[in-house]
């Protein structure tokens, strides 16, 4: 069955940078019941403890309403040019391996190096305007890469403005075991002395 998930989200910087709580928890289930969103990635400027904490807040009390996949947006150097950077979304799936989204092609750089990732962004809210369409779909047939659409919301009214349509088993069969990848945060349950409110 396919899913619609947005794939690249500032759940944390949407709320004007709170600790995660359950108030803003259900304005985002909300949001995304309201477009029909079955599932979203959490992926904060290099940070992971909110969107896992976001995870734990929505599953203790939103139940099978909403997939959260915890992650965070990093910067990386070209391989081949280290002043030249990319934006990546890395998030952690059901199935424990780690799926690697190619945020906004052509925004720091206009260059596009692909490397370890699954996915790159075809259309973006916040960024299209930095995305060559024709380009990018060029790479992502070269390099068997699925394209995204994303919202990269910033504001939580725009939470699943850009979704794509995908089977979750496609999502996992493409992304990668990641020794290590936020095993910190795997279990995490946020601050024990701050109670979810």
């Amino acid at each position: 069955m396919k899913l619609r998930l947005d794939l690249h989200t500032h759940i944390w910087e949407a709320s004007g940078f709170q600790s995660p709580n359950l108030a803003w928890a259900e304005k985002v289930v909300q949001q995304c019941k309201a477009r029909g969103i079955d599932g979203i990635a959490i992926t904060e400027h290099k940070i992971l403890e909110h969107s896992f904490a976001y995870k734990r807040i929505i599953e203790t009390h939103f139940p099978g309403q909403l997939l959260v996949f915890p992650g965070w947006e990093i910067e990386e150097h070209f391989i081949d040019d280290y002043f030249q950077t990319r934006e990546v979304g890395e998030f952690l799936l059901p199935n424990g391996k780690v799926f690697r989204n190619y945020c906004h092609p052509g925004h720091p750089s206009r260059t596009i190096e692909i490397d370890s990732v699954q996915s790159i962004e075809v259309d973006n809210c916040l960024h299209n305007w930095h995305i060559d369409k024709k380009r990018v779909e060029a790479v992502a047939k070269e390099h068997s890469l699925l394209l995204t659409r994303v919202s990269d919301a910033h504001n939580v009214e725009d939470i699943g403005k850009n979704y794509i349509e995908v089977e979750l088993e496609e999502l996992c069969a493409r992304a990668k075991e990641v020794p290590g990848w936020g095993q910190s945060m795997r279990s995490y349950d946020g601050d024990p002395d701050r109670p979810v409110q």
